[in-house]
């Protein structure tokens, strides 16, 4: 997860804590997980359209190849 080892996860955990009221913790941890859920759907929106990109261009590519070969 982001490159983050679990020495660094707790700190930043703890930090939290520190700085946050524990009793706003849920409503912005849930906050927070709403927010990556949309992160997550918006770049696998764009790895999709990339993927269907990528195949047209494929296809466009191997059809110009063949009506090159045609002529």
């Amino acid at each position: 997860m982001f490159g983050l080892g679990t020495s660094e996860i707790i700190v930043i955990v703890i930090v939290a804590l520190v700085l946050i009221n524990p009793k706003e913790m849920p409503r912005i941890v849930r906050k927070l997980g709403k927010v990556y859920a949309t992160i997550m759907r918006e770049i696998n929106g764009v790895r999709k359209t990339y993927g269907q990109f990528e195949n047209e261009v494929k296809y466009l590519t191997e059809l110009d190849e063949k009506e090159d070969k045609e002529k």
